[in-house]
């Protein structure tokens, strides 16, 4: 990304629009003459009597003038905005700075009719770096990790940096605006990232290597030491593989279609077996929690889904009818009960197919658990109390597919703060 030029030509043109476009002597009647901006303001309602002389990019603001209902585009710098013909009136426009990066800094808005400009003064600012997430979470020393998010401004005097926690600093193999490929340096440690431009320093709202709150590892955590699972444990399990690190996984593979049941295959359950047993996190507060998992899938998935259910005791000792608990032996009935909420992961139905071409980061809001094993949308999730054990199971989803072999690799379950 080349570094902000001052074009002074520019400049010194615009400041003899800028006289023009102040101008009170309008040409003709309302709309018909010049454009004229008198001032910008934010949108906010609870600031918008403050005034703007500069604003990030994406932010939405008002420019307030006259002569305004036959502008038809508008430029921040050398970056064009999006108007919408229904937030242009004959004296405002609403509008959002354009997240394009200028190649020069002029530091104008250019306003445009079909026989008419107007140039006004406004500094575009360009945010810190803003890591939204990685591919994998997991990446061994050595091995490159790729982060995405905005605002990745490289400069030769002004390098971005990446660093991991502990004070490791990754070197950087390539970026772009919106993307960074790192090669994660000896001794990083768990923890948030921090990514750094000439614009200032981040960190990622994501732990690297999260260790926080893993419900299962398929190592301690799924099947001893207090943590049982119930009918069906997969395929198995292996390390062959695996994230380094991090142990065996579990596996799915087998058949599958849009209607298969296969439980024996494609079926794993972490039953909690008491009343007194406690959620994995705070189930009172959804929106704040988001479910992380590793998985890799070398196969082409393309038919049914990947549900993932939480549960709690009274779920587990459910009746068919959904009764209650029977006292009698536990049952998986939950899984086709067509009331009972859950999260559907279904990365192949807008393409077709899936494949994850190496291990990957999934991340599920916890307000997403909502939804029917057929993928109606139940506008409801389980209260607090039916978050102390979980479910995986691939069938339905209500998308159709094609009968597929896939191989599911999963590990690292875990509940954590929403980014």
């Amino acid at each position: 990304m080349k570094k902000y030029i001052l074009n002074i030509a520019i400049v010194l043109l615009a400041l003899v629009s800028f006289n023009s476009c102040s101008d009170d002597d309008d040409k003709g009647g309302s709309g018909g003459g010049t454009p004229v901006v008198r001032y910008i303001r934010p949108c906010d309602a609870t600031i918008s009597d403050s005034l703007l002389t500069s604003g990030y990019l994406g932010t939405q603001i008002a420019i307030i003038g006259e002569n305004l209902s036959k502008v038809n585009k508008v430029y921040f710098n050398d970056q064009k905005a999006k108007l919408n013909p229904n937030f242009v009136t004959d004296n405002t426009i609403i509008v959002n700075i354009p997240s394009g990066i200028p190649g020069e800094k002029q530091d104008l808005i250019k306003l445009y009719t079909n026989n008419d400009s107007c140039y006004y003064t406004f500094e575009t600012k360009v945010p810190a770096p803003a890591p939204k997430s990685m591919t994998c979470e997991y990446v061994d020393d050595g091995n490159v990790a790729y982060i995405h998010g905005l605002y990745f401004i490289h400069e030769d005097a002004n390098p971005l940096t990446v660093t991991f926690e502990g004070g490791f600093q990754g070197e950087v193999v390539s970026h772009d605006l919106d993307n960074i490929a790192v090669k994660v340096p000896v001794g990083a440690k768990p923890g948030p990232i921090k990514v750094t431009s000439v614009y200032g320093t981040t960190e990622s709202p994501f732990y690297f290597r999260d260790n926080r709150n893993i419900i299962l590892d398929f190592d301690t955590k799924f099947a001893d030491g207090g943590y049982h699972h119930g009918w069906h444990a997969g395929s198995g399990y292996s390390t062959d593989g695996g994230l380094t690190g991090c142990g065996q996984y579990l596996i799915f593979t087998g058949e599958m279609d849009d209607d298969k049941w296969d439980d024996s295959k494609f079926g794993y359950e972490r039953w909690t077996y008491r009343t007194t047993d406690p959620d994995f996190f705070d189930a009172g507060a959804l929106d704040k929690y988001v479910l992380k998992f590793e998985v890799n899938i070398p196969d082409v998935w393309s038919a049914a889904a990947l549900q993932i259910i939480f549960t709690g005791a009274s779920d587990v000792w459910m009746n068919w009818q959904e009764g209650g608990p029977t006292g009698g032996n536990p049952n998986n009935a939950y899984l086709s009960n067509s009331n009972y909420p859950r999260a559907l992961w279904i990365p192949w139905a807008d393409t077709g197919t899936y494949v994850s071409n190496g291990w990957v980061t999934v991340t599920i809001p916890m307000t997403d658990f909502k939804y029917s094993k057929d993928g109606t949308n139940l506008n409801k999730v389980n209260a607090a109390g039916h978050y102390s054990g979980i479910t995986l199971f691939v069938n339905g989803g209500g998308v159709t597919g094609t009968p597929c072999n896939p191989t599911f690799h999963i590990d690292n379950v875990r509940v954590v703060k929403a980014q």
